[in-house]
């Protein structure tokens, strides 16, 4: 090697890096990042600088270099197709909605309208029927719902009845009877009949029902069999 060009005690000059994006006023820009299936908003964020390109912002895949969206309760904003702006939807997520045709419920997942088959509006009762977009009662099927109500629990009533009826008849007939049984047979005996003349309906309150000697009892059978008493609000109310 040449020592004459290159003395050993001169150093070559080395060019300090330039860190442009480090340069004071230097600021990036804003990028709005978005659901990369949806296009959603989801937030926002700076763009990477390129430390090749002095001045060159780099912006990731779904995200966009533009203001963030106005955002309002109820909606979310998404990126149009062709990237150019954004357009408001609305946002149900979470929220429970109802089917239009069973009355079933469940908890809304997507962006966008509702489709017809399903509404935020919660029906009443098991009986509506979505008509016009509302529910409507129906009330033939409610009616005779109650009706059924009504009979099973006329049926569980006379079957009980019936048990203590043959029972104490039993200790009559041994004369093995105590007054005090004598006494609750002729009682059980009564009930049944006033029981025999309930016609089963929708229009039957609890208090259209004889009352019998052991109320306490009955209700337990009752509930031993999974009966249950339709709400007042159910009993419709003759015209």
């Amino acid at each position: 090697m040449n020592d004459e060009f290159f003395p050993e005690d001169e150093v070559m000059p080395v060019e300090s890096p330039v860190y442009w994006w480090l340069v004071e006023g230097v600021t990036p820009p804003v990028i709005c990042n978005v659901d990369r299936i949806t296009g959603e908003f989801i937030g926002v964020g700076e763009a990477d600088y390129s430390p090749l390109e002095p001045g060159v912002w780099l912006v990731p895949a779904n995200a966009y270099q533009c203001e963030p969206p106005v955002l309002a309760t109820g909606f979310a904003a998404i990126r149009t197709k062709d990237g150019a702006s954004w357009q408001r939807v609305p946002d149900h997520r979470g929220l429970t909605v109802y089917s239009t045709a069973t009355g079933e419920a469940a908890v809304w997942s997507a962006l966008g309208e509702l489709p017809p088959e399903w509404t935020l509006e919660a029906p009443s009762s098991e009986f509506d029927e979505w008509v016009d977009d509302e529910w409507v009662l129906d009330e033939a099927a409610q009616a005779a719902a109650l009706t059924k109500v009504a009979a099973r629990k006329k049926s569980l009533l006379a079957q009980y009845s019936t048990n203590m009826i043959n029972t104490l008849q039993n200790a009559v007939d041994l004369e093995m009877a105590s007054a005090g049984e004598v006494e609750a047979l002729s009682a059980w005996k009564a009930y049944g009949v006033y029981l025999n003349r309930i016609e089963p309906s929708a229009e039957l309150t609890p208090g259209d029902w004889p009352s019998s000697p052991n109320d306490t009892a009955l209700a337990g059978w009752l509930e031993a069999q999974g009966f249950e008493e339709p709400p007042p609000s159910a009993v419709t109310t003759p015209a």
